[in-house]
Formats: structure tokens, sequence, C-alpha cells
């Protein structure tokens, strides 16, 4: 949880009033007690017929009444947690995802941190994971973080907005319209969205950023915010004019660009080469020689000094892209979405107040003899 606050402050100024003065009274009673056995009579008769009193047990036994208790006031507060997630409004947005299928994101920068791989059945139930360094066959490439990206991040905090999907090498094709389905955008990433399943060679956002605006104006509704997210490692070997007269179209269009840049810096990784069966043969060569392939960071400063859009470099050695992505796609249409969180706290105290029940029951009389 990002953020917490509680509704109600002044119950917890009344704890901050309470507690001190309910712990003096259990001190006090201690006190009491030990004085008592003294005024009663000889302490050691008295303790062959009851039970001795423990400093270190009434210690802890005073400790932890007094912090259920303060647990009991929190959640008397009412804390609520912010974030929990934060959505897009749902209805206010339309995102197309254009993402790079050239063979450069075959690169598997991303395997040592990728999650483990989880295959599922029919109903979505994971049927087995297994850990991304023993998995077989291709996995952590460039485009697998994209697809792990944009289901596990993005889809997430728009709230049944619609995304579609547009795949580009040398030419783009439209691989899933918009819609508001994210577990048929998920099936359809896993089962087809693979390396080189765009026609053409080489790689030319510019035709996907194309089509990805002809998705979006195919259905222009006023009041929307539109938004096309680039999945791009910055190998770009199409037109220029092409691409400035796209980026012309987009600003001209009020579209809201964001670019995801993918891949390891200079001198980059190779790209692995696999068998039918899944077993690796070795690395794709040029000219008898193995070619490795970096992220353009050039290329994508230029591109979004060109688009007035925003870059989010998704660094193989950092990939943990910890963003408030309700904020990055959505500017302020945004919803805040509160949860109660009092149960915890309330719990804690429970399990507390449990064990004091069961230390008192449990101990043992310790009786001198």
């Amino acid at each position: 949880m990002s953020s917490l606050h509680f509704l109600d402050l002044d119950r917890l100024y009344w704890a901050l009033a309470i507690l001190p003065m309910f712990a003096a009274a259990i001190y006090f009673s201690y006190r009491q007690r030990l004085k008592a056995r003294s005024d009663w009579g000889e302490e050691k008769l008295i303790e062959r017929f009851s039970k001795p009193i423990n400093p270190t047990f009434e210690a802890i036994r005073g400790t932890a009444i007094v912090i259920a208790w303060a647990l009991v006031f929190l959640a008397w507060a009412d804390p609520v947690a912010q974030n929990a997630p934060q959505t897009v409004r749902q209805g206010s947005m339309n995102l197309v995802a254009v993402v790079d299928v050239s063979k450069s994101m075959a690169a598997e920068d991303y395997r040592p941190v990728m999650p483990p791989q989880e295959i599922t059945n029919a109903k979505g139930v994971v049927i087995k994971s297994t850990p991304a360094d023993q998995v077989i066959g291709p996995y952590g490439s460039r485009l697998d973080m994209a697809k792990w990206v944009i289901s596990n991040q993005i889809m997430p905090s728009l709230e049944h907005n619609k995304v579609g999907i547009v795949n580009y090498s040398g030419e783009a094709f439209v691989q899933a319209y918009p819609t508001d389905d994210y577990d048929a955008l998920r099936y359809v990433m896993a089962h087809f969205m693979k390396i080189g399943k765009a026609p053409g060679g080489g790689s030319d956002y510019a035709a996907g950023l194309r089509t990805a605006l002809e998705l979006i104006l195919a259905e222009p509704q006023a009041g929307k915010q539109n938004v096309i997210m680039l999945f791009t490692d910055g190998g770009f070997d199409g037109k220029g004019e092409d691409l400035s007269k796209v980026i012309a179209d987009i600003q001209k269009a009020g579209v809201k660009i964001i670019v995801m840049g993918l891949g390891s810096p200079a001198p980059g990784v190779p790209i692995p080469v696999y068998s039918a069966g899944g077993q690796m043969t070795g690395y794709f060569k040029k000219d008898g020689k193995v070619v490795n392939t970096a992220i353009d960071e050039a290329a994508l400063q230029s591109l979004i000094t060109l688009t007035g859009g925003e870059l989010v470099r998704i660094d193989p050695a950092h990939p943990q892209v910890n963003m408030h992505w309700e904020r990055t796609v959505g500017g302020t249409k945004m919803e805040k979405h509160e949860a109660h969180v009092y149960q915890y706290p309330l719990a804690g105290a429970l399990a507390i107040f449990a064990l004091l029940l069961v230390s008192g029951l449990v101990r043992k009389d310790k009786r001198i003899v």
C-alpha cells in the first residue's frame, strides 16, 4: 500500500492519552501484588500454596497487553489504504500497445529477472510453475518482458478500459482490436504474439504507430484520452519522412505517446537460436559472426523529442518498473480506491489476547517445597 491514513484521527489521540495510563495501572497492579504477598505473611510459606510472581513474565505480559490495546485503538481509528490500487476511470481511455516483434526482440536480456513460467489449464488455474533459469526453450526475451508489463502492470491499472495490440517488424498488423476483455488479450499474447509474426523484415515503428493511430481514429469518442504505448529496443530502419508524417498526425489527433525502452545497453547481448524441440543451438550470426543487439538509446531520445511523449526505460539490471501506471497513462482521468484495513491490527490484537489467555492456562505452578 503506497498511502495509509486514518478516517478518525481523534481516536488515535485518545489512544495516546489512555495507553500510558493503562501501562501505569498494570505496573501499579504488579507492585500492589508484590506488597500484598509480603504483608500477608512469610513469603516462602505463601509461595508453597500460590504461584510465584515472575518479574520477567509480568513485564512481557504487561507489554503484550499494552500492544494489544494499541492495536485495538489503531483498528478503531479506521485505517484506510489508498492506491489499492488507483485505476484509470472506466470508459475514459483507449490504449493501443505497439509491440516490436523483430528478431532483436528475441534477445533474452530479462531471463535472469523474469518470474517463473506458469502453465495454466483452460480455466486459467496454474498447473505448473518453472523457474526462469530452468525453462527449456525461449524465455525472458524483450518481447516476453513487453507482454509481462502489459499483462501484469498496465492492464490492472486500466479498470477495463479498451486495449488494442499492434505488432510490427518491417510492416504492421493488428494483433488484437481494442477490447476490455483482458483474459482474451492475455490469451492472444500468450499464443500468437511471437518473434517474426509480422509482415516484412527489419524494424519500422513508423508503420506500427500509423496502424495504431488508424485504430484509434476508427472509433473516435469525445472525452476519451487516447494513448499509444510503443514497446521497442529502438531499432528503426524505416523512412524518416514516414515517421515525421505519422508523428505529426498523432500530435494533431491529440494522442499521447509513451515509449517503453527495452534491452541492454551497449555492447548488448546475443540472440539465442533454438531448435524445434526447444534446445538452444547457438546464437544468431551475420557474415559468420555472432550479432550482439543493444537498446538504441539515441533513437529513443530522438523519438521522444519529436513526439513530446514520455520514455520509460525497462533496464534488465533494474527491471522492476514500479510506476503509477494509472497516472502515466491516465493523467487526471483516474479514480482513487480506498481499502479499509482495520482488520489487520484487530487480528493482531486478538492473536495477542489469545496467546495471553493460553499462557495463563498452561503456565505451570512453581512452588517451593
